[in-house]
């Protein structure tokens, strides 16, 4: 059973399906590796307890020899980051004053994979406010990187990703503000989706006891997994029905792409930043086995403001931790402007998530028509083309470190919050799909991925691009060498 751990979830499900090979044994397998390498990668916060989770794939194997199946997920062992309320265990929400808190109920997306048969084993790491691109807290330490434990996994979702890449879960569930997802399935070699901005739940991530729900702008959930395939599985269940208030109920499957060519703009960098030479390298020859496949590609980025994109980003974060606050707007204003500017080195940031924070319901507006405009710049960039390529970030990931110490890439210094944050915060503004997929490895031994944006509401025409350019021009997703 060591191998089917790294198999894919839809692999894993034909065997428990097919009754192959019990959900029970599936579960034990996970566990065991768990057990096994947890002290030493520390994705895992919490795991519930191991006889409960026996019993209930006991349960699971029963309905299937009776002709019952609950849904796709019927059977499959999965982990959900520590954003996301899932009854009984705890959800830290990031925040040191809810390090033991439990929750009551599931989030809205738990429910979903739970209805469609999924066994939620555990949560997993995120960072301290869960504002960082590594992840570790004083309460759950800190979580390794399964290639190098020298080197951080990534964040906000990095114990998400490194569960994944150490054959911890097939499946996971992670949010991206400000590439949350999106950097960690870079840094640990892993799939990941940004999906359209209102396509899936926000209930129950993020909720603290006794607040009103936050995360309504920019941050966004969405699955995790090795293999793209396993992306497309996991949006068809959470994104069916029913249908709730704040979520538009566009149809999953309301785009697809035929196989044509394609239309392709990239971006060998962003605010002119450096990209690490070897992952550059990495970068130029995918998009060489692309052009080779027939596809056309530029080097062309769409026409918007990224300084204002990137305060906007900042603005709606800070409004967002207002309304989650124990303490008044005034002394939160003030905390968070500091936190950042300390921590993170970045006075743009910290300037804009103190205005968040303060905002008045006139500059709510007029920031929100500004984030729309952006959203029609990026609208219009995609009727020109049917994909965007960018880097995930400056670098490949790095050796654990002081968050807010600038990094040296090729040769020249480059900024914290710019290496990782200039890459992801004013994307995360136009609302559209982004897919992260692995592309190598970089010099270093680590994993390396690259960012495929795709038009809004086009979801799964993005994610069948990706799948077929993982599976044709990349060695996909490789076991880490523990």
């Amino acid at each position: 059973m060591e191998s089917i751990i790294f198999k894919s979830a839809i692999e894993i499900l034909s065997l428990i399906h097919s009754g192959k090979v019990s959900s029970k044994e599936v579960l034990q397998a996970f566990l065991e590796q768990i057990e096994k390498y947890q002290p030493k990668i520390n994705a895992i916060t919490d795991l519930k307890d191991r006889e409960v989770l026996l019993l209930e794939a006991e349960q699971k194997d029963l309905m299937l020899k009776n002709g019952e199946l609950m849904g796709p997920l019927h059977g499959l062992p999965m982990t959900v980051k520590d954003a996301f309320n899932v009854k009984g265990l705890i959800s830290s929400l990031g925040i040191p004053s809810l390090r033991k808190n439990v929750a009551k109920e599931d989030a809205v997306l738990v429910q979903k994979l739970r209805n469609s048969g999924a066994i939620i084993i555990g949560k997993t790491n995120l960072p301290l406010f869960s504002i960082d691109w590594q992840t570790t807290n004083t309460w759950f330490g800190q979580t390794n990187n399964p290639y190098n434990t020298e080197y951080v996994a990534g964040g906000s979702s990095g114990g998400s990703a490194a569960a994944l890449a150490m054959g911890f879960t097939p499946l996971e569930l992670g949010s991206d503000a400000g590439g949350s997802i999106r950097v960690p399935a870079h840094f640990c070699g892993v799939c990941g989706i940004r999906p359209t901005e209102q396509t899936l739940s926000n209930r129950g991530q993020f909720l603290a006891p006794g607040k009103p729900q936050g995360q309504r702008q920019i941050t966004v959930a969405g699955p995790m997994a090795r293999t793209v395939d396993d992306l497309l599985l996991a949006m068809s269940v959470l994104t069916h029905q029913p249908e709730i208030s704040e979520i538009y109920p566009v149809d999953f499957n309301r785009s697809s792409w035929d196989k044509s060519p394609l239309k392709i703009a990239y971006s060998r960098t962003m605010y002119g930043l450096e990209v690490q030479d070897d992952y550059q390298d990495l970068i130029s020859n995918f998009l060489t086995k692309i052009k080779s496949a027939g596809h056309s590609i530029k080097e062309d980025q769409p026409d918007y403001d990224a300084d204002l994109a990137y305060r906007i980003n900042g603005r709606f974060m800070g409004f967002e931790v207002s309304s989650g606050s124990p303490m008044p707007p005034f002394i939160t204003s003030i905390f968070m402007f500091l936190f950042l500017l300390i921590k993170y080195r970045d006075i743009h940031w910290a300037r804009s998530t103190y205005r968040g924070i303060r905002m008045s319901p006139n500059m709510h507006l007029k920031t929100t028509e500004a984030k729309e405009k952006i959203g029609d710049q990026f609208i219009d960039f995609f009727n020109n083309y049917d994909l965007w390529i960018t880097p995930v970030a400056s670098i490949t990931a790095f050796k654990h470190q002081k968050a807010g110490k600038p990094f040296l890439v090729n040769g020249k210094k480059v900024a914290y919050a710019d290496a990782l944050g200039r890459f992801n915060f004013d994307t995360s503004i136009g609302g559209h799909p982004v897919v992260v997929i692995p592309i190598g490895i970089a010099k270093n031994g680590l994993p390396a991925g690259i960012s495929l944006h795709g038009r809004k509401w086009e979801d799964k025409k993005l994610l069948e691009i990706a799948k077929e350019f993982q599976e044709q021009f990349t060695n996909g997703f490789i076991i880490p060498e523990m």
